[in-house]
């Protein structure tokens, strides 16, 4: 998984519609092999990167691909889903998800409780590639939509699609 072409390109490109600036806090949920952590910690220098997975399988993936940000304590990677985050991690300037959201067994909840641990003027960044047998780029824009919306609805100032042409599907 960390080394497959689609997700490191799909990752990435998530990292780069963030902007993630040097002091930034930023708080990736679902962070599976630990890819776009990496990118984030390349620019948030100065900041912290907090990651949430509830796999350890992934939490050792992406430990060993972060090591050294982590010994410089500028990572940090808990075994954690969103809902016991806590409000002592604080806020985040910006957050990320990649092909997670669609898990979510309360997608507004989830988006609410983001939206509540975003510093004022923070950036979320929400990723899927639909994966499933017959999945179409019609999945990926009707997910989009819905997402979009409910982001609106969370509390969300404004909320926009992009789009990243993979195969066989895009994001």
């Amino acid at each position: 998984m960390g080394n497959r072409p689609s997700n490191l390109q799909r990752n990435r490109w998530t990292v780069g519609l963030l902007d993630v600036q040097p002091r930034d806090r930023v708080l990736e949920i679902g962070f599976g092999p630990g890819v776009a952590i990496e990118a984030c910690a390349l620019r948030a220098t100065d900041g912290k990167v907090l990651g949430l997975d509830h796999s350890e399988i992934m939490n050792r993936m992406a430990a060993s691909r972060n090591r050294q940000a982590i010994a410089q304590g500028r990572v940090e990677l808990r075994l954690a889903t969103l809902e016991s985050l806590g409000a002592a991690a604080g806020v985040f300037d910006k957050m990320i998800s990649v092909n997670c959201a669609q898990f979510w067994d309360d997608p507004a909840g989830a988006l609410l409780a983001l939206h509540d641990r975003l510093a004022p003027g923070g950036v979320l960044a929400l990723t899927y590639q639909p994966r499933h047998p017959g999945a179409t780029n019609a999945d990926a824009d009707k997910f989009a939509d819905r997402v979009a919306k409910q982001a609106i609805q969370a509390g969300f100032s404004s909320s926009r699609i992009e789009n990243l042409d993979l195969k066989p599907i895009g994001a």
